[in-house]
């Protein structure tokens, strides 16, 4: 059954306690599975992928700390090279020392990690069928994740998006937010030329509808739920529980994915992951600390999301896809039926989405260079003062 309510056109969360809630000594500790358990776990993990007939996927910042990308919670001791979470440091009133910052990484500089990587391979060939995500760091699309797979809960900190025509550009550059998600950019369109905004989810913000309709259409199919990365645990806004209540007699599959949208807010997200797991859905998580979910999770691994990843694809009889960076070069030509045609280039991903990554475009043309280093870039050539006919 497809529910037909909307929640996220009405919930609002309330962020602004998250950063100072500080976890117990026990919530974070990081805990390790011997390497004998953690085989026989993913054995066991293995021989569930291969016969899910539906399978999902949801990640949080965990899956982007080997890239040199900060998480949110871990704690002071934590064994990451980069350190802990920025919301511990913050709550410790603490800031990150020298050998830790050494390891960290810009988003925007960031490799996707193997985790990333397995991911893109098990969507290519059928196993995946779509990833839920709460990171914003911008990687699962940098990895090549196809876009009708994936769905960005908290939006991605590289796309910038026009208010008047719609059309969405991903950037290579730090896009810089005003108040109102305004990022003093205008559309690339010169037909256009409104102005853009980010698509970040912010604190107090609701979260995409459309985005959460589709995830729930593929978790009404699930059977098997693999989450990586996330310490699903954040102290809700005051009026959250009673919106929960509202929730709970709804749709079993709708409450699931609605959950994971909104998964770290929720008290009474354990009751509605048990009704799940009641239903015959298998949720598998994989963190280094504990989580609320582990007592009706059906396996828990204590390991890093590579190693697992790794792991898991060599008992798939799978090899992870390096990571290449992949992009378009567009060329197009309009032609006023005389003698002056347009030709035209832009930068776009592997899907065809707009990709501002040239900085500029140098057109020959019998001997004489032309540059240009805005968009559109493109160059107006009369045949008529060339020699030779239209082309």
């Amino acid at each position: 059954r497809r529910s037909n309510i909307k929640p996220a056109n009405t919930l609002q969360v309330d962020y602004r306690s998250m950063a100072h809630t500080a976890r117990s000594k026990d919530e974070k500790r990081e805990h390790f599975d011997s390497p004998e358990e953690l085989d026989r776990k993913v054995a066991m993990l293995a021989d569930w992928v291969k016969h899910s007939k539906h399978m999902i996927a949801f990640t949080g910042a965990g899956i982007s700390t080997a890239a040199g990308i900060p998480d949110f919670r871990s704690g002071m001791k934590t064994c990451l090279d980069i350190g802990p979470g920025v919301w511990e440091l913050r709550a410790q009133l603490a800031s990150r020392d020298e050998k830790h910052k050494s390891k960290l990484t810009m988003a925007l500089q960031a490799i996707p990690t193997a985790t990333h990587m397995m991911l893109v391979k098990l969507v290519e060939d059928g196993i995946l069928r779509c990833v839920v995500s709460q990171n914003c760091d911008g990687l699962h699309r940098r990895s090549g994740l196809a876009t009708t797979t994936l769905f960005e809960l908290h939006g991605n900190a590289n796309i910038e998006k026009c208010l008047k025509c719609k059309k969405e550009y991903l950037r290579d550059f730090k896009i810089r937010p005003f108040p109102s998600h305004m990022t003093g950019n205008k559309c690339d369109d010169p037909k256009c030329g409104a102005f853009l905004r980010n698509n970040i989810i912010n604190f107090g913000e609701t979260l995409p509808t459309d985005v959460l309709q589709t995830s729930f259409d593929h978790a009404e199919k699930a059977d098997l739920c693999l989450a990586m990365g996330s310490s699903l645990t954040v102290t809700p806004a005051a009026e959250i529980p009673q919106v929960v209540i509202a929730l709970v007699h709804k749709t079993v599959m709708h409450n699931y994915i609605y959950s994971l949208a909104h998964l770290s807010y929720f008290p009474s997200l354990c009751f509605l992951m048990q009704t799940v797991a009641n239903y015959g859905g298998r949720l598998v998580v994989v963190n280094l600390q504990t989580t609320p979910l582990d007592d009706i999770a059906k396996l828990r691994i204590f390991a890093k999301c590579d190693d697992v990843s790794t792991l898991l694809m060599e008992k798939l009889g799978l090899t992870i896809p390096p990571f290449k960076l992949r992009r378009k070069i567009i060329f197009s030509t309009t032609s006023d039926g005389n003698d002056k045609t347009e030709v035209s280039v832009q930068g776009a991903d592997m899907e065809g989405n707009i990709f501002s990554y040239l900085k500029e475009v140098r057109f020959e043309l019998n001997g004489k260079e032309t540059v240009t280093e805005k968009w559109p870039y493109s160059l107006v050539v009369n045949w008529s003062e060339q020699g030779g006919g239209g082309g």
